[in-house]
């Protein structure tokens, strides 16, 4: 009767170890629920995969978050600095002479073109007083082969004394055509000239 017994239990350990050896080599069975999967998922993801999901428009694109608008209002803010500065970076210039700072400008004030020259001396140091004569001509003359024998291209010359004082201020009109824009201007002392180029401003 014992060995009966141990014969049996050795059976069923034999069959229990077979039994673990066939789920040892089989494959491991996946299973896959789309819906069920889709029933955790987010109304966001829901309404893509039911074709719902609407494009994103240009405007949500740029304006979406903060960033995005901040960047786009910094594009625009450049973009108008650019535009203003390549259109009036000549109306007005600052140049040195004889140590005195000289601003420059053509105004165009109803039919008649005004050359506003600005001089400021230094706050310390020795600058330049005295006489400077002023030449100026537009930018743009006729071509030799169109001037007259009689013409010449137009040059306009003046002078102006800079004091002793910090500052001096001259308004001087011009005999050139309003329609004229641009001008090449001639700044000249005993010891030092400069020469710019000015484009006249309303």
């Amino acid at each position: 009767m014992m060995a009966e017994d141990t014969k049996n239990a050795n059976n069923e350990k034999r069959y229990s170890l077979a039994s673990l050896d066939d789920n040892i080599e089989r494959e491991p069975v996946f299973y896959y629920s789309r819906e069920h999967r889709l029933s955790r998922a987010s109304s966001a993801v829901k309404a893509l995969y039911d074709g719902k999901a609407g494009k994103i428009g240009v405007a949500k694109r740029l304006f979406g978050n903060r960033s995005n608008a901040m960047l786009f209002i910094m594009i625009i803010i450049s973009f108008t600095m650019l535009n203003f500065v390549s259109k009036y970076a000549r109306a007005k210039i600052s140049v040195k002479l004889g140590g005195n700072t000289v601003e420059l400008a053509i105004l165009k004030e109803e039919d008649a073109l005004i050359l506003d020259i600005a001089k400021q001396g230094p706050k310390t140091g020795v600058a330049y007083s005295g006489e400077v004569e002023i030449t100026v001509s537009p930018a743009k003359v006729k071509s030799e082969s169109k001037l007259n024998e009689s013409e010449t291209p137009p040059v306009f010359f003046h002078s102006v004394y800079f004091s002793h004082t910090g500052y001096d201020s001259f308004l001087i009109s011009l005999p050139f055509d309003i329609n004229e824009n641009e001008f090449i201007l001639l700044l000249k002392t005993a010891n030092e000239q400069k020469s710019v180029k000015l484009r006249a401003k309303q």
